[in-house]
C-alpha cells in the first residue's frame, strides 16, 4: 500500500536522541534563524502555541477572524481559551481565506486574525494587515503547512506578528508531534514564553514515554514491509480518530497539550530541519509531476501551482468523491488517499463550531466534499507516483461507466 504521508526519517533521527548536548532551546533558535526572525518558542503541538498567544495576551471573549476551511485544531485553540471563531470563506484558487471578504467580518471585538497558509500555499499576510488597518488586531500565520521557509530568495519570512509551526507526521518535518512560535516582537516574546514556562513546562515521564515510543514508530514506517504489517492496526488505531472527525461532537484537545516540548525532539528536529531543503524540494517536484499527468483529465481539478508554495499536501477536488466511492477504488489499487470530508475541514458545518457560523461558506464546503491528498513526500519513489496516476486514471475511467 502506497501510504498518503511518511515521516522524512532515517538513522541520523534515532542516533540525535541519544546525543547530549543540544535539545529544546537550540531548535527553537534554528527555526527563528531558519525564518528569519529573532525569537522562537517550541510548544507540546501547534495548538499549544496558539493557546498560549492568546492567554498570554489576555484575549478573551475576543472575535478571532479565521478561515472557514483549515485544520479543527486552530478553532479549538480559539474555543479552549475563551474566545470566539469568526470564519471567513476561502477561494479555489489556492484554498486559503479569502482576504476580500474578511473586511466584512471584523468588528469592535476582532483582536486576532488566523492566516492559515493552507496545504502550504502563501496566503498574502500584508494584505490581511492593510485589511485590518488596526494594530491592537494580532496577525497570526497558521504557518503549520507551510514550513519553516526563510526570507532569502524565493522565501516568505514572518509577515505577521507571529507565525506557527507544527511538526506532525504528515508535515515537512516531523518531531514527533510539537510545533514553534516565532516572533520579531520582544514583547509578545516574553508574555508568550513567560506563559509556556509557567503553565506548559511540565514533562510527565509517560508522556515523555509515549513521544519517544511515536518517534520509533515513525522510523518504522520507512520500511514497507512493516507498513504492510501494520496497515490493519493503522486503520484501526490512532489514525482511525483523525478520519472520524466530521462525527466530532466535542471540541477534542490532545490530554498532552499543555506539556513540555522535549529536549530529544528538539535534537530530532535538528537533525530534520538540516534536510528541509531536499525534502521540500521532493514535495514541490511530485506537485509538478502530479499537475502535468493530471491537468487535462476529466472529473479531476489539479492542485493549484503557485511559486512559493510548499505543497505539504498535494490536494486536487474529484468530482463527486464520495458518490462514485474515490478513495476505495484507489485502496483497491494499493494507493491509500486522505479525504478532508473525514477530517472535519469545513469547520462551520461541525457541530461544535455550527453557532459560530454566519455562512454560507460555499468554497468551504465544495473543498471539504471534493478534495483529496494524493500520497505527496520526498521518498515518494518515481515508480510510486506513477502507480498514484495510473490509480486516479483507472478509477475515474471505471467510475464513468457506473
Amino acid at each position: 500500500m502506497i501510504h498518503p504521508f511518511r515521516p522524512n526519517f532515517d538513522w541520523h533521527e534515532l542516533l540525535a536522541v541519544l546525543r547530549s548536548g543540544a535539545g529544546r532551546s537550540e531548535f527553537e533558535s534554528a527555526v527563528a534563524a531558519r525564518v528569519g526572525s529573532r525569537y522562537g518558542i517550541a510548544f507540546a503541538y501547534g495548538r499549544s502555541g496558539m493557546i498560549a498567544t492568546f492567554k498570554a495576551l489576555g484575549l478573551t471573549q475576543t472575535e478571532i477572524v479565521m478561515p472557514a476551511y483549515t485544520c479543527s485544531a486552530v478553532a479549538e485553540a480559539v474555543l479552549v481559551s475563551g474566545n470566539r471563531p469568526v470564519f471567513v470563506d476561502i477561494g479555489l484558487a489556492d484554498y486559503n481565506m479569502d482576504v476580500s471578504a474578511i473586511k466584512d467580518a471584523l468588528t469592535l471585538q476582532t483582536r486576532a486574525i488566523v492566516a492559515t497558509h493552507m496545504y502550504g500555499y502563501p496566503v498574502d499576510v500584508e494584505r490581511i494587515r492593510a485589511v485590518a488597518g488596526d494594530d491592537r488586531i494580532v496577525i497570526i500565520e497558521d504557518a503549520a503547512l507551510l514550513g519553516p521557509i526563510n526570507s532569502g530568495p524565493g522565501g516568505a519570512g514572518l509577515r505577521g506578528d507571529i507565525a506557527i509551526f507544527s511538526f506532525g507526521p504528515c508535515k515537512h518535518l516531523y518531531t514527533v508531534r510539537g510545533g514553534v512560535m516565532v516572533t520579531n516582537s520582544t514583547e509578545l516574546y516574553e508574555k508568550i514564553k513567560a506563559y509556556r514556562d509557567r503553565e506548559m513546562n511540565s514533562l510527565p515521564l509517560k508522556v515523555w514515554a509515549r513521544r519517544l515510543a511515536r518517534l520509533v514508530n515513525g522510523y518504522i514506517m520507512l520500511n514497507a514491509s512493516l507498513l504492510e504489517v501494520l496497515d490493519s492496526v493503522r486503520r484501526t488505531g490512532p489514525m482511525q480518530h483523525v478520519r472520524d472527525r466530521l462525527g466530532l461532537t466535542k471540541i477534542d484537545v490532545p490530554d498532552d497539550y499543555a506539556t513540555a516540548f522535549a529536549d530529544f525532539q528538539g535534537r530530532v528536529g535538528l537533525a530534520q530541519l538540516s534536510k528541509f531543503d531536499s525534502v521540500l524540494a521532493g514535495h514541490r517536484a511530485w506537485a509538478e509531476f502530479y499537475d502535468r499527468e493530471l491537468r487535462d483529465v476529466p472529473g479531476i481539478r489539479p492542485a493549484p501551482i503557485i511559486a512559493g508554495a510548499t505543497y505539504s499536501h498535494y490536494t486536487p477536488l474529484v468530482e463527486r468523491r464520495d458518490e462514485i466511492d474515490f478513495r476505495q477504488r484507489m485502496r483497491a489499487q494499493g494507493v491509500d488517499i486522505e479525504e478532508d470530508a473525514r477530517s472535519g475541514y469545513a469547520l462551520p458545518y461541525m457541530k461544535p463550531y455550527r453557532p459560530y457560523a454566519k455562512g454560507p461558506y460555499p468554497y468551504a464546503e465544495q473543498v471539504a466534499r471534493e478534495v483529496v491528498h494524493l500520497p505527496n513526500y520526498a521518498s515518494l519513489s518515481a515508480t510510486s507516483a506513477r502507480r498514484v496516476v495510473e490509480s486516479v486514471l483507472h478509477s475515474l475511467a471505471s467510475s464513468a461507466r457506473y
